[in-house]
């Protein structure tokens, strides 16, 4: 971490602290394994609330002071878990802006997204495989794609309405598949990839749509800090462990929440 350092993207100069990419990465990996504790060891191990239709839920919550206290712990969790999106939406510029390969890394998503989609279902809703949402790897992969395809039409006479359409199309690909964090990631993607050259202009429009979520604005605190320079290289095996941790983690807490049910 360095002070006064100057921001290479925008030219401009900050007292603030900097923190690197890696760092942001493992702010990252911290808040989601706070969020899926939440989600899923909470929500589905101890209150075992997929068993359960909203109205039943709420009398149990009523009825019981401890499941009371345990639906606030999840609840606080999962808020604060959910800093990690404008995290990982910054992040996801960056890694556009910076891969030397867009269809490697499209391909690198799209296969841990796949990897992913049953420790997902097993840890949140305990069952194998659930329409009700997939996994947030897919949303990632939904804004890469429509980064991709902003990056493609960069320069070109209608750029302007090209990109906006890929938004939309982001968006909508986000809701119709469900996709967890659906259309707002994919926004706050777009903003900060669009606007990547404008740094100050690009955390404004980021932060202004990340307030579609109740704390993922928080995360600019610390994109703010980060100028996008890695300083420290990363290896290969460092470089997929970050891929490697989502669906470890999602099993680790699918096995989690299955001890939580059977010892209730």
């Amino acid at each position: 971490m360095t002070m006064g350092s100057e921001n290479r993207l925008g030219g401009e100069r900050s007292m603030l602290p900097r923190v690197t990419t890696h760092t942001l990465k493992i702010a990252g990996a911290i808040l989601t394994a706070l969020y899926f504790f939440g989600a899923a060891v909470i929500q589905n191990g101890v209150l075992r609330a997929p068993d359960y239709t909203p109205e039943q839920l709420n009398d149990l919550l009523a009825g019981d002071a401890g499941a009371m206290l345990w639906a606030g712990v999840a609840s606080v969790a999962e808020i604060v878990g959910m800093i990690a999106i404008s995290i990982y939406a910054y992040l996801l510029a960056q890694g556009v802006e910076h891969t030397s390969s867009m269809k490697r890394y499209a391909l690198s998503v799209l296969a841990f997204a796949l990897i992913s989609e049953v420790p997902y279902d097993l840890a949140v809703y305990g069952r194998a495989w659930d329409w009700d949402s997939q996994n947030p790897l897919w949303t990632v992969l939904a804004a890469l794609v429509t980064l991709w395809i902003m990056q493609s039409v960069e320069g070109r006479r209608h750029a302007c309405p090209l990109c906006a359409v890929a938004a939309v199309g982001g968006c909508l690909w986000a809701e119709l598949l469900r996709c967890k964090f659906g259309w707002g990631f994919v926004l706050i993607a777009s903003a900060l990839y669009l606007l990547r050259r404008r740094r100050t202009m690009s955390l404004v429009a980021g932060l202004g749509v990340s307030l579609v979520y109740l704390t993922a604005a928080m995360g600019f605190i610390l994109i703010s800090m980060c100028d996008g320079e890695k300083r420290t290289v990363e290896n290969r095996l460092a470089k997929y462990g970050f891929y490697i941790y989502y669906p470890l983690l999602l099993a680790l807490m699918a096995a989690w929440v299955w001890m939580a049910r059977q010892s209730g």
